[in-house]
């Protein structure tokens, strides 16, 4: 299963860090194996319940989001460095974007006519606190849970770390174009 979500997802190799890279692929086999899913199911599931019929994967959204917010680093890091010294942090960038939305694979289940609805954990909590407890219990470091926990509306109004800007700013990218692309409000 671990093979089969490093290729779904070949944006963890740009993880330098062995052993974060082997925490983050543990962290989405949990996750997998607790909702119900397998890695390929990644492809089919809405990446929102919040836009009907979403056109966009869980897999896209999460690849997308994370080279958004890579592409976005590496021009900070090109830009800011010789004024200020600020350099966001690789593997803590890569490894928050990819695991950003993992607690969508608890939050979210396949109903009998196969339909992705809420699943009874998705009712009673959102994915930033589900994918946070799942990430910790497979070594994520706190402050990569930090991001998860922070990335969508639970975190505004929280001080945010540099890379969970990043992380909250491209997920949001993400998800209002795909609504404008759709007309919604």
């Amino acid at each position: 299963m671990r093979e089969r979500i490093a290729q779904l997802l070949p944006e963890v190799d740009w993880i330098c860090d062995r052993e974060l890279k082997e925490k983050v692929l543990a962290t989405y086999e949990d996750a997998l194996k607790t909702g119900g899913w397998e890695p390929d199911d990644m492809a089919r599931i809405p990446f929102t319940l919040l836009i009907p019929n979403c056109p966009a994967s869980y897999l896209t959204h999460v690849r997308g989001v994370t080279r958004m917010a890579k592409a976005a680093m590496d021009e900070f890091n090109a830009l800011y460095r010789d004024e200020g010294g600020y350099r966001l942090d690789n593997d803590r960038l890569i490894a928050g974007a990819l695991l950003h939305d993992v607690g969508k694979l608890v939050e979210y289940e396949k109903d009998p006519e196969g339909k992705t609805v809420k699943s009874q954990m998705g009712k009673d909590l959102r994915h930033p606190f589900s994918g946070t407890v799942i990430a910790m219990r497979n070594g994520i470091p706190s402050d990569i849970a930090h991001i998860i926990a922070n990335h969508a509306h639970e975190g505004d109004g929280s001080l945010r770390s540099p890379e969970g800007v990043m992380v909250n700013k491209a997920d949001f990218m993400n998800f209002e174009t795909i609504k404008s692309f759709l007309g919604m409000k």
